[in-house]
């Protein structure tokens, strides 16, 4: 390869992994993600380490883990400079650019939602930054930080994808690397709506209309996040173009088995929303993929999709959209790498390798023939890009707040907080159990399964010098 590859790092909002027909998903369509798969790489066992939005979104620009950066949760303020992708890249000569949602913990200035100061960019160059809006009147501000509406009501996916277009169009000469985070196909935000005085009297009448089975005091008394969580936005508000809607009819709608059936006529409406913006993501990828073939710039550029983390969808136990926890639907993520003709990316092939969120930054660098730090929790999974058989991780440490988990690609074994001690949660066979059914952590047989698993995860949790070990362990 004469020339430093391009990279173009596209990153969805509650992906989860399931979710794409190159996946196995025959109800869902992804024709622009399923190509891609079909002509790159597709990790199976890509997670997120940390599955909630900001927490992972620091992680994948710093390189790591939640309790190295310092933001562990959504309301974390980022509060320290740390080295990151676009400082990396742009001193190995790369032009750099950052479109879209950025949530990298809570708003320096909350009234600015999404702006982020010069500081907080990670070294990004060219700064598109957005609110986290979903999913229209999207909020754009400038580099100096004035709102620009020029991009009110339209579709937030379609803005993305023309900001990240309008820097194609700029961009110096050279080799050049951009992020572009869409914020679909994360759940709707409609304050506005919410706070309408008619809005809970309408839902009371939508609810007995449609036989959704919504309690009551959840109708009288529920938070703007449980209405978000919980209630389809779009039966109440355009939040899709129509057209994606119509793409999936609910009586075609074949939910999960771990959804149970008391709710399974509210998560059809809310599958139906669900799949109906993964296809809305797919065709402004194809739309961003287009532009770089017009440009003649696919054969020089790597392209990888992934998501900051996954989607309960009602699955375990839970109602609505939900993230955060040691379930497969929330921290399995898609990871896709595709390679132009002049890149030395492989051609279609699944691998089983695991790829966590820490080491997506050490893999693009050494795709990128760029330095990877020592210091680095994760590793690069660029020569399994390659097609090179190179021996692998045996596991990966993830966790939020009270819980840590290890994950070795078929068991996932967590520990929780519960009365100040770490307590066993789950111990899943996901071979056998696909989907979060059958929790073995109280199964006398795996009694010796799950104490080396629980060392494992002390083990690592030491290695990372992660504070969460300092609670006292009891089963």
């Amino acid at each position: 390869m004469n020339k430093k590859p391009n990279i173009l790092l596209v990153v969805s909002d509650q992906h989860r992994g399931s979710a794409m027909g190159c996946a196995g998903n025959k109800q869902i369509r992804t024709p622009t993600l399923d190509k891609l798969a079909s002509e790159g790489i597709r990790f199976t066992n890509a997670v997120s380490a940390s599955p909630v939005c900001a927490p992972y979104r620091v992680t994948l620009q710093t390189g790591l883990y939640s309790h190295q950066h310092g933001v562990c949760s959504n309301e974390s303020l980022l509060n320290q400079k740390i080295k990151g992708i676009g400082d990396y890249f742009s001193e190995a000569g790369y032009e750099s650019c950052f479109v879209g949602k950025s949530h990298f913990g809570a708003d320096p200035i909350p009234e600015k939602d999404g702006w982020q100061p010069v500081d907080n960019r990670f070294g990004w160059i060219h700064w598109k930054g957005t609110g986290g809006d979903h999913h229209y009147d999207t909020r754009f501000y400038d580099e100096e930080g004035n709102l620009d509406k020029k991009y009110y009501n339209r579709f937030s996916a379609e803005v993305r994808t023309d900001l990240a277009i309008e820097f194609l169009d700029k961009k110096e000469e050279g080799a050049w690397i951009m992020q572009v985070n869409y914020s679909e196909p994360h759940q709707a935000t409609c304050m506005d709506l919410y706070e309408m005085p008619a809005t809970r009297e309408f839902l009371r009448g939508l609810n007995e209309k449609l036989k959704l089975g919504l309690e009551d005091d959840f109708l009288v008394h529920c938070n703007p996040g449980e209405f978000y969580r919980t209630m389809p936005q779009s039966i109440l508000t355009q939040i899709v173009p129509e057209k994606y809607l119509e793409m999936y009819q609910n009586m075609e709608i074949q939910l999960d088995p771990n959804v149970r059936e008391e709710i399974h006529t509210l998560e059809t409406y809310m599958y139906k929303e669900y799949y109906a913006m993964v296809s809305a993501l797919d065709h402004e990828i194809g739309r961003l993929l287009l532009a770089l073939e017009d440009k003649n710039e696919l054969e020089q550029t790597i392209i990888l999709y992934t998501s900051d983390h996954g989607d309960m969808l009602g699955a375990c136990g839970n109602s609505g959209r939900g993230k955060g926890v040691p379930y497969q639907n929330a921290f399995r993520v898609p990871m896709i790498v595709k390679g132009g003709a002049k890149t030395l990316v492989s051609e279609g092939m699944v691998v089983e390798a695991l790829f966590n969120s820490v080491d997506l930054l050490p893999t693009l660098l050494e795709l990128a023939g760029i330095e990877v730090p020592m210091q680095l929790p994760g590793i690069s999974l660029a020569e399994s890009i390659k097609g090179q058989n190179t021996a692998h991780q045996k596991d990966v440490l993830l966790g939020l707040g009270s819980w840590r988990a290890i994950f070795d690609g078929r068991f996932l074994y967590a520990m929780e907080i519960i009365e100040d001690f770490a307590r066993p949660s789950h111990l899943i066979d996901t071979y056998k159990d696909p989907w979060d059914m059958d929790n073995l952590v109280k199964d006398s047989t795996h009694y010796d399964h799950r104490t080396h698993l629980q060392k494992r995860l002390y083990q690592r949790l030491l290695e990372e010098k992660d504070p969460w070990m300092d609670y006292p362990s009891k089963y």
